[in-house]
């Protein structure tokens, strides 16, 4: 397993265990793997501490997870794509066109034709984000009645 042998190259003597939870977190993804094992592996944090704080604005990936969060805001059917894959407890039909651009940004993977987030990294932070959106932004005429 790649994950395996980087946690070893890293110093850290992980039971299989620990690299599963990383694993869930961050879905694999090249560039979050990396940055858990250099920040756990400095000391900076433990991987329980780094499971607690990666979604927000303290964690390590704040920079990643602001860009594509800004990214996303630029596009109303992005966003609109985004919100129904973070928040789905299943894999979702979004449309092929934002299947593919999510998948490109790498927020999304397939299963089938329908798609589900990456990784627990990326469903927390996006959700979390669009709560505050929601929250942030004024309603506008007629939206929200029921």
């Amino acid at each position: 397993m790649q994950v395996q042998d980087l946690v070893q190259r890293h110093g850290l003597n992980w039971p299989e265990s620990q690299i599963e939870e990383l694993m869930t977190l961050v879905g694999g993804h090249p560039y979050l793997v990396r940055v858990a094992l250099y920040e756990i592996a400095r000391g900076r944090m433990t991987l329980e501490n780094l499971q607690k704080i990666a979604a927000t604005q303290e964690g390590p990936y704040s920079d990643h997870l602001r860009r594509h969060w800004l990214n996303l805001q630029e596009d109303a059917e992005l966003l609109a794509a985004v919100k129904q894959v973070m928040t789905a407890n299943r894999a979702v039909d979004v449309g092929t066109t934002e299947a593919f651009k999510l998948r490109s940004m790498g927020l999304v993977k397939f299963q089938g034709n329908e798609v589900v987030p990456l990784c627990k990294l990326y469903r927390q932070y996006f959700c979390d984000s669009l709560v505050l959106l929601r929250k942030t932004v004024p309603l506008r005429f007629g939206e929200g009645k029921t």
